[in-house]
């Protein structure tokens, strides 16, 4: 078969990241069509989406090792495959026992497709010099902002359905295509007795590193948070349409687009645990000023807390933009085993503790009555990033 180019092969794995992005993220903006599908409250439709950390424990408890066993190619198609019948299946319920089932399918596929994409990425950086991690990092979230401009355009003219079942389906078709243009650079199964992991290993090998998980729980929970809650905050909260809604995500993930793309650049001119803290300061900080001032200004006027929301989830992309491609980093290199069995490990207990996370901020929302004060949950931990930057330090 004929071989790959360097710089063929990181565009078409950085097309893989971006058709990723567009096809798992197209439904975020739509959240509030899911909710109302399913007749269900604030916190039980925050409960509802926190179940799919079972599939992704799941998936990031074995993924890491099948990976290592059968090699990306076969794991990623699989695992495309799982996602495109679980979408097509999601949109047209209103069941939440049917929701529940899809949910928690949709991100056994979503842990399993983002351990092998990892895998391949640490794979190319170790081969490949002059690119990171937060290169591919930047430009899965240029999918994202991309798939959000696209729901915010069309949420009003096209279907759930349409929208959310031809865009996972197209997607994930051009990743089959792209996958089989990369055979001859894929990771392949590791076939060598002295490193092959087999499956009953996934417990024995299994290590808590206290420092990443935290530091990753801190950095990560307002990105997740944001992507539940933001368009609901935006039509319920402050009162704006379905369209305008989608508007702080794009925000929030321009924001991060362009401190994932400046990576390098940062990295030239300043210690990657200095940047670690600062973002993580003025983003949690920054988000939680401007969301009390939105939510202030929300009964008095709607323009001006709808412009202090956009100004808080810019905040928040900003903050979420480096710091946990700066700590998966970290991982990989704290640890002897193989980079996706790595990601999946630090991604279970991370998982977990989101779960958790995620329930309690849905039902602070609920109780309280308010998405503001539930969401200053995960700003706060943002902040608090700043006592595990040390582990992003270069030795």
């Amino acid at each position: 078969m004929k071989s790959v180019e360097e710089k063929q092969e990181i565009k078409l794995l950085g097309l893989i990241f971006l058709l990723f992005a567009v096809a798992i993220m197209a439904w975020i903006p739509r959240f509030p069509e899911f909710k109302e599908n399913l007749d269900l409250t604030n916190g039980q439709f925050g409960t509802l989406l926190s179940t799919g950390t079972f599939g992704a424990v799941m998936s990031l408890l074995i993924m890491g090792h099948v990976v290592h066993k059968y090699g990306v190619k076969k794991v990623l198609i699989a695992n495309s495959l799982f996602m495109v019948i679980a979408f097509n299946i999601v949109v047209h319920t209103h069941s939440p026992l049917i929701f529940l089932i899809c949910n928690v399918a949709i991100a056994f596929g979503i842990s399993g497709f983002h351990i092998a994409t990892s895998g391949q990425a640490f794979h190319t950086i170790d081969r490949i010099k002059g690119i990171d991690i937060a290169r591919f990092h930047g430009i899965w979230a240029v999918g994202a902002l991309l798939t959000a401009l696209l729901s915010g355009l069309i949420v009003n003219y096209i279907s759930l359905a349409w929208h959310i079942g031809s865009c996972v389906t197209v997607c994930f078709l051009a990743i089959a295509l792209i996958l089989q243009k990369m055979t001859p650079v894929l990771l392949k199964p590791n076939e060598s007795p002295d490193s092959h992991l087999p499956l009953r290993t996934v417990f024995s090998s299994f290590k808590i590193d206290r420092m990443i998980v935290g530091g990753l729980l801190c950095a990560s929970l307002l990105e997740y948070c944001t992507a539940d809650w933001v368009a609901i905050y935006g039509k319920e909260e402050v009162g704006v349409s379905a369209g305008l809604a989608s508007v702080p995500y794009i925000l929030f993930m321009l924001a991060m687009i362009i401190g994932r793309l400046s990576a390098k650049k940062l990295d030239l001119r300043f210690k990657i645990e200095v940047v670690v803290q600062v973002l993580s300061i003025v983003g949690g900080f920054g988000f939680i000023a401007f969301l009390l001032l939105a939510s202030a200004f929300s009964s008095r006027n709607q323009s001006i807390a709808f412009i202090f929301t956009c100004i808080a989830f810019t905040f928040a992309g900003a903050g979420s933009s480096l710091i946990a491609p700066a700590i998966y980093t970290a991982a990989n290199k704290r640890s002897e085993l193989p980079s996706a069995i790595v990601v999946g490990q630090v991604g279970v207990i991370n998982n977990i503790l989101i779960f958790a996370f995620k329930a309690t901020i849905a039902w602070t929302a609920q109780i309280t009555g308010s998405l503001t004060i539930a969401l200053v949950i995960p700003a706060v931990l943002m902040a608090s990033t700043v006592f595990f930057a040390k582990v992003t330090k270069k030795n």
